[in-house]
């Protein structure tokens, strides 16, 4: 089953952005502003649930907005992209990333779900059962990945969206521990459109925190989370993406 591991905004300058999601939102900063591969990555902790901010592609958005979703599952990563095809939604084959170096180094795999949000992030995608071809990928991928002209080159058209399933190669969990606790996410909004069916086939666990809409229009995502402290924070935009907040009493006694 997958579980939400991270929420994904495309921004032309994620370390203006990563300030307002921190100063705003109360959400303390995992990992400055930096660059892995052919694109340039920054990360706040809400929680359980990271928010990744995303510097991708030449034409930057004028604005930062809703790009995508990142899973994990509760499985090796191949067994989970052997699910995934099954039910009939392509996916690309795995390429392994890092970021930090000595005892900060970061290694993770990660594939993207095709079919479930329009103009996917441009990469070859299957529902051919994992195989020799995909192992190849992978590793002829996660090579070309750690040359930067190359890894510049293949993240130079950034598509309108991005959907992952995530495997880490370090414990996620204690590292996001290693920062302050600040706002948890307590659901998240997606503009599925007319997709509905595709995300019906994906193996969600019970407990997502997805709320599926199938409004036509943008924006892709908005933000719920929980208040944190006494006072609760006001709500804002980042973007095209909204972040609203719940006090313990609201959630207690919804409306």
């Amino acid at each position: 089953m997958l579980t939400l591991d991270h929420i994904i905004i495309r921004s032309a300058d994620p370390a203006a952005t990563l300030a307002t999601l921190s100063q705003r939102g109360g959400l303390p900063v995992l990992a400055e502003a930096t660059q892995v591969g052919g694109l340039t990555s920054a990360i706040v902790r809400a929680g359980a649930v990271d928010i990744e901010v995303l510097a991708i592609g030449d034409d930057p958005p004028d604005r930062p907005h809703g790009y995508g979703l990142g899973f994990v599952a509760d499985r090796p990563i191949t067994e989970a992209l052997t699910e995934i095809r099954a039910a009939g939604l392509p996916t690309s084959a795995p390429i392994s990333a890092r970021a930090g170096s000595g005892p900060d180094l970061r290694r993770w795999r990660a594939a993207q779900i095709g079919d479930l949000l329009p103009g996917s992030f441009p990469i070859s995608m299957s529902t051919r059962r994992p195989g020799m071809t995909d192992r190849l990928s992978e590793r002829f991928g996660s090579t070309l990945a750690r040359i930067p002209a190359v890894a510049r080159a293949a993240t130079r058209t950034a598509g309108a969206s991005m959907v992952v399933v995530t495997e880490y190669g370090f414990d996620a969990e204690a590292y996001r521990a290693s920062s302050p606790v600040g706002s948890e996410l307590l659901e998240v909004r997606v503009n599925t459109g007319d997709r509905l069916d595709a995300w019906s086939r994906l193996p969600l666990a019970r407990s997502s925190l997805l709320r599926l809409d199938t409004a036509g229009s943008p924006p892709l995502l908005g933000v719920v989370l929980a208040a944190h402290g006494e006072a609760t924070p006001k709500d804002f935009a980042c973007g095209d993406v909204t972040f609203t907040f719940q006090s313990n009493a609201d959630r207690v006694n919804p409306a």
